[in-house]
């Protein structure tokens, strides 16, 4: 048989060719390597010739076959051959292949040099300059030119030009309608050439086909074909033609079949997808192009060939990207298996007549999803967004993929998703801004990561990788839930709640909040302070005065929870203000500010003792009576350490510099109009920008609003412009709540 020319082999070395150029004649001159030993895994494609990844078939003989290789602004053309391996790499210039033919054509303007790469002959140059300046080659067919040439009138002429003996034969093809508009030109061998026109008659557009042989220049056969036919694939062999149907309507492919000279046809249903087919003996092959890149699986990404005679069909490849008669028994495919990867495979028949593909040429690529790396960060930190983070798998093949990633925080269960496409550079990538699912912040302490890619055409098993990584965010001062991040501590009708500050401040609009009911009984207290971690321990603690003037410290657990409450003074009802949250005197130690009905103010330092968390009280300051809210900013100013704001009975707003020793620089004023406000809080980092912020609540006119004002670092103007967030109902002034 025919693909018997093709002996399968170990190729022990590896082999390539540089181009001599002897009197205009295409010569191979091998330069051979040896390789190393292969593993038994391996023999498969060591069996096969080394196709350099990229390459794309556009010529196939008896004896070789021709690619093209783009790189950038290079384009190289080779030819190799089948009984060693040898590539031959052609000067650079525009090449055409043919069908089941070693020539191959070089175009340079109207000149056309077809070389036979299998004996090495001189080169031969038809010229198509005589057929006018509208003239344009279409195909070769052997060492036959075929060029177009439109008429003035309408309709097309078609020349067949070779040189058999030396001497230029221009033969153009007979059998053609005067006003044939031929659409395309399709190949299947070189002896028969496929004319896909419309005729017009009546005024009305009739879809045909013509077969030309190419030896005698003449239409030898012309059928009708549907509309539809005119946009799919055509082959022929000695016996059928075959064209591919698409629906307008659905998209819907279907395989027509007919025997040459007779009318019947019949029609088989293949699915969705634009087809390539191609006839090999008594049989049919089908398939939907560019499965390895596609992005929704599809069962005609494989090709499929069916029996003529039995209506048997057999899977022969995984992918295709494009088919080509070899022989009238046999084809060369440019596709690839999950077994074997990217290649160029040959089908023909086996022994029991069933047709078998046989790896050719490989590329060594996949084309399944091939994981080659992976960076994922050993441990994310929030506080600030320059601790988000990319999670990055890379792939080898450009095989497109869903991949999906699924952090779960081991102690709770809480898992934050992503999903996103493996992009052009063959990554895929999750980035992460420390947020849970419901938009919570992420909670400190141990995740495990699972990755799932998988591929969007169906070919091949999804890849999984599995890992750990730890989230470390620190503590926030006005932090109560071990994320790093702060909170919101809210009192509504004597119940306390914590809200998440990620999920309240940023997507409160768009999600329902998550609370934690602290309890009841919190209107006992007519102060409640939040001073950070005041007790020693890791988490921060809330310190608050009941009405009879008793201090009572509510250490903090990390879970949205506080401890037993231990009472800590007694006599606190003689201050009318009290705050805590700021560093005042350079110890890394909270300290605590009050101001007396005479308007003194006395600094408590912080001790980290959960028993005794202040120390005796120190009068840093008098004449505090003017104002109606003090707050203990941390340090806003850009300093060394604590501030304070305070607001005067006007509405102006006056910042203090802390000096490092718990005394204060003299009073700036920083702004008006703050008398709006029911309270100002000091939510530490909001914005996630590396300074604390201050967030205000009850405007009049904007209950369902809270104002955002951003820290600068600026001592002189140590906010930015106020913007506006969507307060949820649960912690907006309209439900008389107030935020701590």
């Amino acid at each position: 048989m025919a693909h018997a020319r093709m002996p399968r082999r170990r190729l022990a070395l590896a082999v390539t060719a540089a181009l001599a150029v002897t009197v205009g004649t295409l010569t191979a001159v091998p330069a051979v390597a040896v390789t190393g030993a292969v593993t038994a895994a391996e023999q498969t494609q060591q069996e096969a010739i080394a196709l350099p990844p990229g390459s794309v078939l556009i010529g196939n003989g008896p004896s070789g076959f021709l690619t093209r290789q783009t790189e950038g602004a290079q384009t190289t053309h080779r030819w190799t051959r089948y009984a060693d391996g040898v590539t031959t790499t052609l000067p650079t210039g525009r090449y055409s292949g043919g069908w089941r033919s070693d020539h191959v054509v070089k175009a340079e303007g109207t000149v056309h040099t077809v070389y036979d790469m299998a004996t090495g002959a001189d080169p031969v140059e038809i010229d198509i300059a005589h057929l006018g300046t509208s003239a344009v080659f279409v195909r070769l067919a052997g060492s036959t030119v075929i060029a177009r040439v439109p008429r003035t009138g309408g309709g097309t002429d078609v020349h067949l030009l070779g040189k058999p003996a030396g001497t230029l034969v221009d033969r153009k093809v007979t059998g053609l309608p005067a006003n044939a508009s031929i659409r395309r030109y399709e190949m299947s061998a070189p002896g028969t050439l496929s004319l896909l026109y419309y005729d017009m008659v009546d005024g009305v557009a009739n879809a045909r086909v013509a077969l030309v042989d190419v030896a005698t220049a003449a239409v030898v056969e012309d059928r009708a074909l549907p509309t539809a036919a005119m946009s799919g694939d055509f082959s022929s062999s000695a016996t059928h033609v075959a064209w591919a149907e698409k629906s307008s309507t659905d998209s819907s492919a279907t395989l027509a079949v007919s025997r040459r000279g007779q009318t019947d046809v019949e029609r088989i249903p293949l699915g969705t997808g634009s087809t390539v087919n191609e006839l090999m003996g008594d049989w049919a092959t089908y398939a939907v192009a560019g499965g390895t890149t596609a992005y929704a699986p599809n069962p005609l990404h494989a090709l499929t060939a069916r029996s003529l005679t039995d209506g048997r069909t057999v899977k022969l490849l995984d992918t295709v990207t494009s088919v080509r008669s070899d022989a009238d028994d046999a084809l060369l495919v440019q596709g690839g298996t999950v077994e074997h990867g990217q290649g160029l495979y040959r089908i023909a028949p086996g022994a029991d007549g069933t047709p078998a593909a046989t790896l050719v040429a490989s590329t060594g690529l996949p084309i399944v999803l091939q994981l080659t790396g992976q960076t994922v960060p050993d441990t994310f930190d929030f506080r600030t967004s320059s601790g988000d983070g990319y999670l990055t798998w890379q792939f080898a093949t450009q095989t497109g993929a869903n991949v999906r990633v699924e952090l779960t925080h081991t102690a709770t269960g809480k898992q934050w998703t992503s999903t996103s496409h493996v992009d052009v550079a063959g990554r895929g990538l999750a980035y992460w801004t420390g947020l849970f699912d419901d938009h919570t912040a992420a909670a400190n302490g141990a995740y495990t990561w699972k990755m799932t890619a998988t591929p969007t055409n169906g070919i091949g098993a999804p890849v999984e990788r599995t890992g750990t990584l730890t989230v470390d965010s620190g503590q926030a001062p006005h932090g109560f839930s071990d994320t790093g991040s702060p909170d919101l501590i809210v009192r509504e009708g004597g119940f306390l709640f914590v809200y998440d500050g990620r999920q309240a401040l940023q997507h409160g609009a768009q999600t329902e909040l998550k609370e934690t009911n602290i309890g009841a009984g919190w209107d006992a207290y007519d102060q409640i302070v939040t001073p950070g971690n005041v007790a020693g321990a890791r988490f921060a603690d809330l310190v608050a005065r009941d009405k009879t003037g008793a201090l009572w410290l509510h250490t903090g657990t990390g879970k949205t929870a506080f401890s037993e409450r231990t009472k800590i003074g007694g006599g606190w009802q003689i201050y009318n203000k009290i705050t805590a949250g700021g560093d005042l005197d350079g110890d890394a130690r909270p300290d605590l500010v009050a101001t007396d009905t005479a308007g003194d103010l006395w600094l408590y330092k912080g001790t980290g003792s959960a028993t005794a968390p202040f120390a005796p009280r120190v009068k840093i300051g008098y004449g505090w009576g003017i104002y109606n809210k003090i707050v203990a900013t941390g340090n806003i100013g850009g300093g060394t350490a604590g501030d304070l704001v305070a607001r005067d009975t006007a509405g102006d707003l006056w910042l203090y510099l802390g000096n490092g020793n718990g005394t204060f620089a003299a009073r700036t004023k920083i702004g008006g109009g703050w008398n709006t406000y029911d309270e100002i809080i000091a939510i530490g980092d909001a914005d996630r920008d590396g300074r604390p912020d201050l967030l205000a609540n009850g405007p009049a006119g904007r209950n369902d609003e809270l104002a955002l004002y951003s820290g600068t670092g600026d001592w002189k103007v140590p906010f930015a412009a106020r913007s506006w967030l969507h307060a949820p109902a649960e912690i907006s002034s309209a439900y008389n709540a107030t935020l701590f």
